[in-house]
């Protein structure tokens, strides 16, 4: 099986970057796995917390090998991930991609390798997500993936060829802009994606995320996803993550505790439509609000039971 490198990127939430470290290191193949971290520069006022995450990242061990990338300034998290990216594909074929809010199970690497393996000559698959939603399938559901068209950012894999051919401009955005058709298309992975790509086309939110969506929709392209979770994000506490936002229960799934290491992986690529319809209600608009008032709900309760204890 190969062992691709992995990227882990790093800012300055200390507590969530041990809890990804340690599910990382005692994941089976993390012994033959090199790993790069890239700590991103702090801004103001953070200096100290970047501090105590590097400190802490000199002493983990338990990979074939640990590289580090420190960057003096803040490139923010869209910038730090595509150039550390680039940066490993530059000298491998592949790589795997974390970020310091992921607890991976522990057969995450046997899953991202053997996919990356298997869908390798597939030039119609641009990645492998490790996260995916707890949908149900029907129970003679012959394989242990589905085929997506969003892309997730929340463990995910990708190739060298497919990675260097994404146009991070997104150059055709302008005629997709007033393409009522095109957007509605687009929005087939999720009611959310064309308002997030004006967003960001706008400069009102930094997301190299929904860029690489885009050029999956442009070009056809589809993610492999895992019918059931090889990571669980827990950074969805509003603390310093760039692009957190208290997701609440919306977004919280069922770790693969199996510990295998043999999948069953589709020949075809073969889009399911009741799959992709419940992948799509996860962002309906719908499903949005009713998160947010869950939310509401909790953070009142919270306020609410802090007040009586403080009596």
């Amino acid at each position: 099986m190969i062992r691709p490198p992995v990227c882990l990127f790093v800012y300055s939430r200390l507590a969530e970057t041990r809890r990804t470290v340690e599910e990382l290191r005692v994941a089976r193949g993390a012994d033959e796995t090199d790993l790069h971290v890239f700590s991103d520069g702090p801004r103001p006022g953070a200096e100290r917390k970047v501090a105590e995450v590097r400190e802490y990242l000199r002493t983990i061990d338990g990979f074939k090998s640990i590289s580090f990338h420190e960057s003096d300034r803040n490139k923010g998290l869209a910038a730090s991930i595509i150039e550390g990216v680039s940066r490993i594909l530059a000298e491998h074929e592949s790589v795997v991609v974390l970020e310091d809010d992921l607890l991976v199970s522990r057969n995450f690497l046997d899953f991202m390798g053997a996919a990356l393996e298997k869908y390798r000559s597939h030039a119609k698959v641009l990645s492998v997500s490790g996260y995916s939603f707890p949908i149900e399938h029907a129970r003679d559901y012959p394989y242990d993936v589905f085929f997506g068209i969003r892309a997730s950012s929340w463990g995910w894999a990708t190739w060298k060829d497919r990675w260097e051919k994404v146009d991070w401009t997104c150059a055709g955005y302008e005629r997709f802009r007033w393409n009522p058709i095109a957007r509605w298309r687009f929005n087939a992975g999720g009611s959310d994606m064309s308002r997030m790509l004006d967003r960001q086309m706008a400069g009102k939110i930094n997301s190299w995320a929904i860029r690489f969506c885009f050029h999956q929709h442009v070009h056809g392209m589809v993610d492999v996803v895992p019918v059931v979770s090889k990571v669980q994000n827990i950074g969805r506490d509003g603390s310093e993550g760039e692009n957190c936002n208290n997701l609440g229960n919306r977004f919280e799934t069922i770790l693969d505790e199996s510990g295998s290491s043999q999948f069953r992986f589709a020949d075809t690529i073969q889009l399911d439509k009741a799959y992709l319809r419940r992948f799509r209600s996860q962002f309906s608009l719908s499903e949005r609000i009713r998160s947010k008032l869950m939310r509401w709900k909790r953070s009142r309760d919270i306020g609410m039971g802090q007040a009586r204890s403080s009596r």
